[in-house]
């Protein structure tokens, strides 16, 4: 359990300086209520969009899908 818990520190910790340029949609999620998208700056300058679900299966708890993946 200790290594998921490593795991979304570091995952979750990428957001630290990041912003947030623009909302960008709802998008659908396989066959899941929709999802709102948002366009952000990270702070290394690399721009990607950020899908905000339940979790990552979409169907309960907290998720953020297109973070980058931790070292």
């Amino acid at each position: 359990m200790i290594e998921m818990a490593d795991f979304y520190t570091k995952y979750y910790k990428s957001l630290e300086g990041a912003t947030i340029l623009k909302f960008v949609e709802m998008r659908q999620a396989n066959y899941a209520d929709e999802f709102p998208v948002f366009l952000v700056r990270f702070a290394n300058g690399l721009e990607s969009e950020i899908e905000i679900s339940q979790d990552t299966e979409g169907n309960g708890g907290g998720f953020i899908f297109g973070l980058p993946q931790p070292a």
